[in-house]
């Protein structure tokens, strides 16, 4: 089993988005009435499981696809997903079924600690896109789906990562272009 990967204390992660399979349908009626399970299939066409202690909740679709969404790391996101395929389990509507999640996304919160000169930034970061108009803050996309938003304030946001290790190399990447 890997080693956790250590997230640098200037990033707090928001959310976490991790995806699994179930290579099976799921009857989303049977949700009704039961603990940890709801819908609401005229609104959308999914089941949630969330129990007392999950932190965010799983969708659970038709075609047997389930997203965890909600957790602040990717060990989280996938326990939950492993916990509600307990719980569907548990009621019959699913059959016994490994998973192999898939971090999707990983959103953050960053503070680089000083105002930062936006109208310059624009300027000299490739990649990027500046419309103050549009939005208050740079689009800084930095590598595959890695993109940071950048506000004078010093406050950032990351998103796109599939990993800690990720959200690190982004951080400093971004870091690397306010010296």
């Amino acid at each position: 089993m890997r080693t956790p990967s250590i997230i640098r204390k200037e990033i707090k992660i928001q959310n976490v988005v991790c995806t699994a399979d179930l290579k099976q349908t799921v009857d989303l009626s049977l949700f009704t009435g039961r603990k940890f399970l709801s819908s609401n299939l005229s609104l959308y066409k999914c089941g949630y499981v969330k129990d007392d202690l999950m932190v965010g909740r799983v969708s659970v679709f038709h075609t047997g696809k389930l997203i965890s969404v909600g957790t602040k790391n990717p060990e989280h996101a996938i326990i939950e997903l492993r916990k509600s395929i307990s719980i569907l389990k548990h009621y019959k509507i699913i059959k016994k079924r490994n998973i192999s999640p898939q971090v999707q996304n990983i959103v953050a919160r960053v503070d680089f600690g000083k105002i930062l000169p936006i109208e310059k930034l624009s300027r000299i970061l490739p990649r990027s896109i500046y419309e103050p108009d549009q939005f208050p803050g740079i689009i800084f996309r930095i590598d595959g789906s890695l993109v940071a938003l950048l506000f004078a304030s010093g406050k950032g946001i990351l998103v796109g990562a599939k990993s800690i290790d990720e959200v690190n190399q982004a951080f400093f990447e971004v870091q690397r272009w306010l010296r």
